[in-house]
């Protein structure tokens, strides 16, 4: 099982390539970059630069929260426009070309995302395993988007509060899950706990909730000062 930490630390950014299909099942190619996202989130969170790129379909960046890619076209193209061969690669398939680090992302099947909220997509693809296929309806879109609102006016309400640090198990929970397996569905399952939680000063949710968010990519801080 890959390791962020162990299998990726290394001097100089690391590389990553997302290879989203060329067959046309955008709900799954999206899903790649998805992954490809969060992954790099993360390391850079750990203190490492991080350089992405995409081969395949291209999709707009800012769907789903996306960051733009740093560069795109085939393999080699964009071994040569980072400047060495990535370290990792994310595929929906087997990939052959990887000789380095290789993570496996399930199909997902999504519905027409007309009218949709873009980051309840992402909540709801981040609530499930990476390599687990997915199947999402316009409803259960739906009620990821209520669960962001319901965050975001938490977090806009924690914010006005003293501030508290994260608690030492909780930080230490989140970044196990991420470090190991980018676990996000345990980190939003912590987040879910955490929201109703009478335990934790609400100073100290406001810290986790934003900070944790650095990975997720969701802009839970996004109403922050309008409460």
């Amino acid at each position: 099982m890959l390791r962020i930490v162990d299998e990726l630390a290394g001097p100089g950014p690391l590389r990553i390539c997302a290879h989203a299909p060329a067959d046309g099942d955008a709900g799954t190619g999206l899903r790649v970059l998805l992954i490809a996202d969060v992954l790099a989130r993360v390391v850079e969170l750990r203190g490492r630069a991080v350089l992405v790129g995409w081969t395949g379909p291209a999709y707009s960046a800012a769907a789903t929260g996306l960051r733009p890619a740093d560069a795109e076209g085939d393999a080699a193209a964009i071994a040569e426009a980072l400047g060495g061969p990535p370290g990792v690669h994310l595929t929906s398939g087997t990939y052959e070309g990887a000789s380095s680090a290789c993570l496996r992302i399930g199909e997902a099947a999504l519905p027409p995302l007309d009218g949709l909220d873009p980051l309840a997509v992402r909540l709801l693809l981040l609530g499930h395993a990476y390599e687990e296929p997915v199947t999402a309806t316009a409803g259960a879109i739906g009620e990821a988007a209520v669960t962001l609102s319901r965050w975001r006016r938490a977090v806009a309400h924690w914010a006005a509060r003293p501030s508290k640090p994260i608690p030492a198990d909780l930080k230490a929970t989140a970044r196990a899950a991420l470090d190991g397996r980018l676990d996000t569905a345990a980190v939003l399952r912590l987040l879910e706990d955490l929201e109703t939680t009478a335990e934790v000063p609400e100073g100290a949710k406001f810290e986790t909730f934003s900070h944790l968010d650095r990975a997720l990519g969701l802009e839970l801080v996004r109403e922050v000062g309008t409460v």
